[in-house]
């Protein structure tokens, strides 16, 4: 694996993540809170009264003019605005928490978090909803069906609404080892939290108007703050109403809390505030009409949290960015009178349409819609919470030597396709609209009587001797004929049998034709009959799905199927970091083995030499030891005895 192939994986993994991201957001625009602040990241730049945003100033040269919460007091986004005067004003942005719980008490819920807790370094455990020891009162014996969420888990939950103000849970083995749990995204639209006093309100809020009611319920307070220009309803006690203009620090953090437990007065099954904790409220929340800038948001019915008043009427103007449409469904839906309704006007249809629960919701072909609100005299109930967000429309999706059935299309939408005559869909034939505008794993209109070599399928960043795939058969098939392709390894050729089916020439769009060769060594084609040189045109798009092989001496790498989809390639670029450390530990172990091996070789060879070395001088100092008087002895007798026998002789003749 090259630097470049694992370079190319990485790159891939990281476009697709942040493409995920991007995608999440531009759907769900919301915000989150993090160690006590705001954070958002999204792409909502008006005002909840409409006013356009003004640029941010930033250090590094990039400006934008989206709504920011830069502060750690903030309670919501913020921009700045151009008053009628021409100064600039702080105005906040119609952007809600990010939320999985649209019910006060969270009873909704159905996350998994399973820590009182959303610390991550918490040890402290929920206990499983099975578990009955100590009396228990909550527990998957006494409420075995599954309405209020429990079950063979340990996941926070609300089985009593009615006694507690969130979601909770067992920690240990008896009933007062229950312990609320502070999960940030479980908050009902309109409810920013649970804010702990280490000082009197004064000091902590801008407060405008403070009241007692004997009689409190949330909707009295919120209701009483809007009407007071306020932005902001604080509850404290079950009693007080605190109507707040703001955080008086900006630059302190307002960290959350959990013991909000205190029931209001005039309402037992909702909470208002703590002993020493303000619930905190947006006053919009219940508010019967007005104005929504966003792109993503809730209405709720009128004096909601509470049942909604009779004979009610009440209108919306939604307004969302431009290129978009708006998508409508409802999170909660307790209308009790079947003459009571909620309906839309349709711009683009120019006709009301009346809205109930469903799966997809409704779709309104503009960025502009009209919400209404009837409710008549006869009787009330809980109401309703919808949510509106801005998608964009996919356009008509641009097919060769074929076409869609309709110009665009709004999210969630099918759209068919249909081929030119002569060609047939490879693919599937209906593509449903994304919510970001695009239509996912498109299909292609090939010619009817085109063949194509089955797959060979490769992996990723894998090289592939050409060798292997010329001892296979491939096999093309049309609707009237087959042809098989047999290559030979030693001779490197592909003998093509020739059919006694004439094939069309396939059409193209354009002046450019292109011809696909199935090459080998030889750079020859031999049918089996005639053994001539023949070649099969294939339409552009046919290209695409065309195997091109090319066998040589040498054998050549082959490319990974570029057909393949983005999932695809997500899990091949895993697999190939995978792949290159466990080469990488072979290598390094063989590479260690080597040395050992050469290293041992390397001393015995040299051990070898030595003893070598160490025989020839003993051999040599055995030859060069011998005494010289031994040769001396030995000369002197030989001589005495040559000298003895020529006396002898002369003797002897004598």
């Amino acid at each position: 694996m090259g630097p470049g192939e694992f370079g190319g994986s990485a790159a891939l993994v990281v476009f697709l993540f942040g493409h995920f991201v991007t995608v999440v957001f531009s759907i769900k625009d919301c915000y989150t809170r993090v160690d006590g602040r705001i954070v958002y990241e999204g792409i909502n730049n008006v005002a909840d009264f409409g006013q356009p945003c003004q640029a941010w100033s930033s250090q590094d040269g990039r400006t934008h003019n989206y709504c920011r919460a830069p502060r750690a007091g903030d309670l919501q986004p913020w921009c700045f605005v151009r008053a009628d005067t021409g100064n600039l004003i702080q105005a906040r942005c119609d952007v809600e928490h990010c939320t999985e719980c649209y019910t006060v008490t969270g009873s909704d819920y159905r996350g998994t978090q399973s820590k009182p807790s959303s610390n991550e370094s918490s040890t402290e455990e929920c206990v499983s909803w099975t578990d009955e020891s100590g009396g228990k009162r909550f527990n998957t014996k006494a409420h075995p069906d599954d309405r209020s969420g429990l079950g063979d888990h340990n996941y926070c939950r609300n089985p009593w609404p009615e006694g507690r103000p969130s979601p909770w849970c067992y920690t240990g083995k008896t009933p007062a080892s229950h312990k609320q749990c502070l999960i940030p995204n479980c908050k009902v639209p309109g409810y920013l939290g649970c804010v702990t006093e280490t000082e009197t309100a004064p000091l902590l809020w801008n407060v405008v108007r403070t009241a007692y009611f004997s009689q409190l319920t949330i909707a009295h307070c919120v209701t009483y703050c809007r009407d007071h220009g306020t932005q902001y309803a604080g509850f404290r006690n079950g009693n007080q109403c605190i109507c707040i203009a703001g955080p008086r620090d900006v630059f302190r953090s307002l960290p959350e809390v959990t013991d909000c437990n205190k029931k209001c007065a005039g309402d037992s099954r909702h909470f208002c505030g703590g002993t020493n904790s303000t619930a905190l409220f947006d006053t919009r929340m219940g508010q019967c009409g007005g104005w929504r800038y966003g792109v993503y948001g809730t209405i709720h019915s009128p004096n909601f949290p509470s049942d909604y008043p009779n004979g009610e009427i009440c209108s919306w103007s939604i307004m969302g960015p431009e290129n978009h449409v708006l998508r409508l469904h409802f999170a909660m839906y307790d209308i009790a009178d079947s003459e009571d309704y909620v309906a839309v006007w349709d711009n683009s249809t120019r006709r009301r349409v009346l809205l109930t629960p469903s799966k997809n919701g409704y779709v309104v072909d503009s960025n502009h819609a009209g919400l209404h609100f009837v409710a008549d005299s006869a009787k009330n109930g809980p109401g309703f919470s919808l949510v509106f967000e801005a998608v964009k429309k996919c356009p008509k999706p641009d097919i060769l030597n074929g076409k869609a059935d309709a110009d665009s299309f709004l999210p969630g939408q099918f759209a068919t396709v249909e081929c030119d005559p002569g060609f047939r869909v490879f693919g599937p034939a209906k593509v449903m609209c994304e919510d970001d505008g695009t239509f996912k794993n498109l299909p292609e209109c090939l010619s009817e009587n085109s063949t194509l070599p089955t797959p060979v399928s490769f992996s990723n960043n894998k090289t592939t001797d050409a060798s292997i795939v010329s001892t296979t058969s491939h096999h093309l098939s049309t609707d009237s004929s087959q042809v098989s392709t047999t290559s030979t390894r030693d001779q490197g050729t592909t003998e093509v049998p020739q059919t006694t089916v004439k094939r069309p020439r396939p059409r193209t769009q354009g002046p450019a034709k292109t011809s696909t060769f199935i090459a080998t060594t030889t750079e020859s084609i031999r049918t089996s009959s005639a053994r001539s040189t023949t070649s099969r045109p294939f339409s552009t798009t046919e290209r695409h799905h065309t195997t091109e092989l090319r066998t040589t001496q040498s054998a050549e790498h082959s490319k990974p199927d570029s057909s393949s989809g983005s999932s695809q390639e997500a899990e091949d670029a895993t697999s190939t970091v995978v792949i290159g450390v466990v080469v990488a530990i072979v290598l390094i172990l063989v590479i260690g083995l080597l040395i050992y091996i050469s290293c041992a070789v390397l001393a015995a060879k040299r051990a070898r030499q030595a003893s070598l070395e160490n025989g020839q001088a003993e051999n040599a100092d055995a030859e060069v030891n011998v005494p010289l008087k031994d040769f001396g002895e030995e000369s002197n007798t030989n001589d005495e005895d040559d000298v003895q026998t020529g006396k002898d002789a002369v003797l002897g003749e004598l």
